[in-house]
């Protein structure tokens, strides 16, 4: 491919990029009155992005999994309004999905290599402060202020919290955004500090963006980002000890983390909001709380693990006998679909990312896309595996942020369906070999 189209597919995935992460704002404060169509606005640059870089997919190691997806979309399209719920704009905005968003993940991993993913890195890590000191202030703000208002100027996007505080949605429109940029955010702190000769002045900025990391979650009211963090976690500590990290950098780097802990908890922002944080805790918990002196803590750790995480695996397989064997059609799961389905509001199929698909596809369609979504998170941990093993340490560590939104994120929900193409991408594009010189930070 010439230098000058690969030049271009770059700009575009990085303009996908920006509008991921405004996008919301956008809709919110900026444009508002076109609120509605800025759902569509990464879609264009899907199109071209995969049309330019379609030469680059035309490989076997993504062929096996492009193939899938044409048909999927293409014929979920079809059937939906064929046979499903007959709207045709709610069948193309399902099938998009498939047909240009899916496949943007190839893309990425096409075109970028490791140096570009820790360029995203330093740029998440820069983004991440102003965006904690925008949930700080949309906390302390009321629901209906300006900063917290809804898409297209109306209502609110700060969700409850607990103890009367909202949970802030940032730039974003839901607090999904939150937890999927954050979980980004701290993969690539780690990424930075363990994949990158750093300096200095690096080292003091990693520990200030590390303070707006560890604020954001007691601010955010969001066990969902605790969850993502821990995963982020895991995936790090697998990092360390497959890729056998040096004890320098590896008690340098824990030292920054420590430290910008314990300055995080001396911020009154953090600890105005932890009481709320715990608090949103015990309120869930309090269902199970006649549990506790039979089987203590770890006992109700495992019922909310049996009712609350489980059952978004499960739960699409006890339905399938009730669904019609070719779904309702694509995009009827989506807050546009039930708009356009008349709908009052909420989501017609679940909000659970399987309930979704078996819901829009069927139970064959379904369920083959489903093992399609795990055979794809499980390839993408075999080769952040084998290259952790090589000592290339960036994929295990962005594991953590993209295996579990490969494997059952929404995808109908277009915030959720960015970032699982973002972290996607960015993982495989990890994977990809670079120039061996020593790879140090523009901002050390």
């Amino acid at each position: 491919m010439k230098g000058a189209t690969r030049r271009r597919l770059r700009q575009l995935l990085w303009l996908y990029f920006w509008l991921l992460i405004f996008e919301g704002a956008l809709r919110k404060w900026l444009l508002p009155g076109l609120s509605n169509p800025l759902l569509l606005v990464r879609d264009p640059i899907a199109l071209l992005a995969v049309w330019w870089g379609w030469p680059l997919l035309q490989r076997r190691r993504w062929e096996i999994w492009l193939f899938p997806l044409l048909i999927f979309g293409s014929l979920g399209g079809f059937l939906a309004v064929t046979v499903g719920h007959g709207d045709l704009f709610t069948a193309v905005y399902g099938a998009r999905v498939f047909l240009l968003q899916l496949p943007l993940i190839f893309v990425f991993a096409a075109v970028f290599d490791r140096r570009d993913v820790l360029r995203f890195a330093w740029v998440l890590l820069w983004l991440s402060i102003p965006m904690t000191l925008l949930l700080v202030t949309q906390s302390s703000l009321p629901d209906s202020h300006i900063l917290n208002v809804g898409p297209g100027g109306f209502g609110t996007a700060a969700y409850q919290g607990a103890l009367g505080r909202s949970r802030p949605p940032g730039t974003f429109t839901f607090v999904t955004g939150v937890v999927a940029f954050y979980a980004l955010s701290a993969a690539s702190l780690f990424m930075v500090l363990y994949c990158s000769k750093v300096r200095l002045r690096g080292r003091l900025f990693c520990i200030v963006a590390g303070i707006a990391l560890v604020v954001a979650l007691p601010v955010s009211i969001s066990r969902s980002l605790l969850a993502a963090y821990l995963m982020v976690i895991v995936s790090l500590i697998a990092t360390l000890v497959i890729g056998r990290v040096r004890l320098l950098p590896l008690v340098s780097g824990l030292a920054g983390v420590v430290i910008a802990f314990g300055l995080a908890t001396t911020i009154p922002a953090f600890q105005d909001t932890s009481a709320a944080f715990l608090a949103r805790w015990e309120n869930a918990a309090a269902a199970s709380r006649s549990y506790r002196d039979e089987v203590g803590d770890l006992g109700i750790a495992t019922v909310q693990l049996q009712t609350r995480v489980l059952p978004s695996f499960t739960r699409p397989f006890g339905s399938l006998e009730s669904l019609p064997f070719l779904g309702h059609g694509v995009g009827m799961g989506s807050n546009v679909g039930a708009q356009r389905l008349g709908a009052s509001g909420g989501f017609l199929l679940g909000e659970g990312g399987w309930d979704v698909i078996v819901g829009e596809l069927g139970p064959l369609l379904g369920v083959l896309f489903i093992v399609w979504r795990v055979a794809l998170a499980f390839w993408m941990l075999r080769l952040a595996l084998r290259a952790a093993g090589r000592g290339n340490r960036l994929p295990l560590i962005l594991i953590g942020a993209s295996f579990l939104d490969v494997m059952s994120s929404q995808l109908s929900q277009p915030t959720g369906l960015g970032f699982t193409v973002l972290n996607a991408g960015l993982t495989l594009a990890a994977c990809n070999s670079e120039p061996q010189a020593p790879l140090v930070s523009a901002a050390s």
